[in-house]
């Protein structure tokens, strides 16, 4: 599906909300927010599935064990590096719902 329909054309986004009957402000929104809530659900799932191989319920704590040597160093500090990335990708998202 394109997004502009050709030159000069309705986008997409008002082809569609005129068939739907909506303003493509609202569809805009919605899209919006429908695609912030996947995105949420698909990083909070990565970041529960890194947390319930290690055991833990937060980045300090994985990093405490693998300082103690609990678990092993790798991979886990690759894990722990992608679960801060993952968890700042939460905030970023959360804090986009929230406009």
């Amino acid at each position: 599906m394109k997004l502009y329909m050709g030159r000069g054309m309705a986008r997409v986004i008002d082809v569609v909300a005129r068939r739907l009957g909506i303003s493509p402000e609202k569809l805009e929104r919605e899209a919006v927010e429908v695609w912030l809530r996947r995105k949420l659900a698909l990083v909070e799932a990565e970041i529960a599935e890194i947390l319930t191989k290690y055991g833990v319920r937060s980045v300090e704590e994985l990093e405490k064990y693998i300082r103690r040597g609990k678990v092993a160093e790798h991979p886990a500090w690759e894990d722990l590096i992608t679960l801060e990335r993952l968890l700042e990708e939460k905030r970023k998202l959360s804090e986009a719902m929230r406009l």
